[in-house]
């Protein structure tokens, strides 16, 4: 599959699907993407760095990441790319749509990088959605820090 790099300011590089194209969702530091040729969800990615501390204590992301785990029913903890990550999922009703929010808390050090898919609950069975969210995760694996 051909991809774009998609730079989050300046800091961090991703690859996107080329179908992929971002879109405005209102919410401050968070960027969101969507297939353009075929709807498979919401990908919102809303990036967090902390100041590097060398108190000798885990970095910022560790603590999050092991805070959801302990906190989100079902979340478990996977290795993707060089980042640790809390995964899981949470069934939402919105504006009377049935929803499923799939999240990926992955970071390593003080990056932590929040991400979520949405998703109307029908789409939970389509082969479609298990590939779509196989592509979430390799986003999430191809995020690189510039500097």
């Amino acid at each position: 599959m051909d991809h774009k790099i998609w730079t989050i300011y300046g800091n961090f590089s991703l690859k996107l699907p080329l179908d992929w194209v971002e879109y405005d969702d209102g919410e401050e530091n968070t960027f969101a993407f969507f297939n353009t040729k075929y709807w498979t969800g919401n990908l919102r990615i809303t990036p967090f760095v902390w100041p590097t501390a060398d108190d000798g204590e885990p970095g910022k992301a560790t603590t999050f990441i092991q805070d959801e785990l302990m906190e989100n029913e079902g979340a478990v903890r996977l290795k993707i790319g060089d980042f640790d990550c809390a995964h899981y999922k949470k069934d939402i009703e919105q504006d009377g749509d049935e929803l499923i929010i799939y999240y990926w808390a992955a970071g390593k050090g003080n990056d932590l990088f929040m991400c979520s898919l949405t998703i109307d609950k029908e789409q939970e069975q389509d082969h479609q959605h298990r590939d779509t969210q196989q592509l979430v995760q390799d986003t999430i694996a191809s995020i690189k820090k510039l500097i």
